[in-house]
């Protein structure tokens, strides 16, 4: 994220992952997604459409916001050299 984000859904939200599945031939044995976020104590698995669907739109605002390869490779080099010295 650039350093212009102070504020973001990823903060909040926190780390999540999701697991999309290939499509079956016979459609109906295609799996949903499902949203996996792992915790102190445990996993936890979400797997209601509108659960999903949210995460979803969450993943496609992070990455709207985030920074390109080029710039991202930029900052990480500026922030590394900030520790350096």
């Amino acid at each position: 994220m650039p350093q212009s984000a102070q504020a973001y859904i990823g903060l909040s939200v926190g780390p999540f992952v999701i697991l999309e599945f290939p499509r079956h031939p016979t459609a109906h044995l295609t799996e949903p997604p499902v949203v996996y976020i792992q915790g102190h104590t445990g996993a936890l698995y979400l797997e209601k459409a509108e659960e999903v669907r949210q995460y979803q739109q969450i993943h496609v605002d992070l990455q709207r916001s985030a920074l390109d390869e080029a710039d991202s490779r930029s900052l990480i080099v500026e922030i590394a050299k900030e520790y350096a010295t």
